[in-house]
């Protein structure tokens, strides 16, 4: 009897040992680390299909499942507050347009600067390659990990009634434009300027209360202004490009251990500006031709309207050179090394 039970025993306790191994294998292990990214545009936007997802499937793959990245249902702050909710830990991954940090960021928005070429990843990875090379030790980014910048694509001239050919054509026409150097430019070549965020330009666009836009082509979809322009006017190595940057909470990235943070570093920098700007520049190309089928009339920038708008807009450059200086930076050799290495 004694005997029978010990089998028993032994025969459940071996069945018991089985399953548990064969539940270990089946169930991979949890994330160590989580990192929550906030993200305020749409899920459909081409930041997120493009770039911030594949950059998520990256990190969790380098990391062999260690780190994973969580994007929140909606937004945790509003655009002009990213840095501000990711240092207080809100959220640990944040873009930022560069330009609602404008007292704060002065050196990489050297970049959109007028008439520096019309990819955005030629703008983007030559940025990021001046920021390792120039900009980096002014700490601009003091107390914040920078995973990685980009820009957009060169921006041009939308329209809802006539195309914007000459200054002239832009005298008192009420038009968006992102905060900062581009809302300046264009205040100063005589439009009437409104400035909100991206993610709202889609409002003032549908409801009349500007007439057009200066922004990337691929805007037209993804912020579905489209049935509102009748006109597209490109410019020749764009007018400016927004710049963005990818922030890691300082604190979280610390308590990362040196593989993790090595592993995230080989999927970031450079390779987020390849990604980002590729997938803009696809999608330039894309919605230009949608855009065309839909009746919009492309035209381009005359030599004399660039000639123009090129000496109204040239002290922009002069005075970032200036400011980068203050910085402890060779302005004039960033902006001739980023040159190169956008092309």
């Amino acid at each position: 009897m004694n005997t029978n039970i010990r089998k028993i025993s032994v025969s459940s306790f071996s069945a018991v040992a089985v399953t548990i191994s064969m539940m270990s294998i089946a169930t991979p292990a949890a994330a160590e680390t989580k990192l929550l990214f906030n993200l305020f545009v749409p899920v459909k936007h081409p930041f997120h299909t493009g770039m911030f997802k594949p950059w998520a499937a990256d990190v969790e793959k380098a990391t062999k499942g260690r780190v994973k990245v969580d994007f929140t249902t909606a937004s945790l702050a509003p655009p002009p507050k990213q840095w501000n909710m990711v240092s207080k830990g809100i959220a640990d991954v944040a873009m930022l347009a560069n330009i609602f940090e404008r007292n704060r960021l002065k050196l990489p928005p050297m970049a959109q600067l007028p008439f520096l070429g019309e990819k955005a990843r030629d703008r983007s990875v030559g940025l990021w390659r001046t920021q390792q090379k120039f900009f980096a030790k002014a700490n601009e980014y003091k107390g914040m990990k920078l995973l990685g910048l980009w820009t957009l694509s060169g921006a041009n001239f939308y329209h809802g009634a006539k195309p914007i050919l000459s200054l002239a054509d832009l005298k008192n026409e009420k038009m968006w434009s992102i905060a900062g150097m581009p809302n300046r430019m264009m205040s100063e070549f005589g439009a009437v300027v409104v400035s909100v965020p991206g993610v709202k330009m889609f409002n003032v666009v549908s409801k009349g209360i500007v007439n057009g836009t200066t922004t990337s082509t691929y805007t037209l979809a993804a912020f579905k202004t489209m049935p509102y322009i009748k006109h597209a006017t490109l410019i020749p190595d764009g007018l400016h490009a927004v710049t963005f940057s990818l922030l890691l909470n300082q604190k979280k990235w610390k308590r990362l251990s040196k593989a993790d943070k090595a592993a995230i570093t080989s999927v970031s920098g450079e390779r987020i500006a390849v990604n980002a700007g590729r997938k803009t520049d696809s999608l330039d190309k894309k919605i230009q031709q949608v855009a065309m089928k839909k009746g919009i009339k492309f035209h381009k920038a005359s030599p004399a309207f660039v000639k123009d708008m090129k000496a109204m807009s040239a002290h922009f450059t002069a005075d970032w050179i200036k400011t980068a200086k203050s910085r402890g930076v060779d302005g004039k050799a960033a902006l001739a090394y980023f040159s190169t290495q956008a092309k």
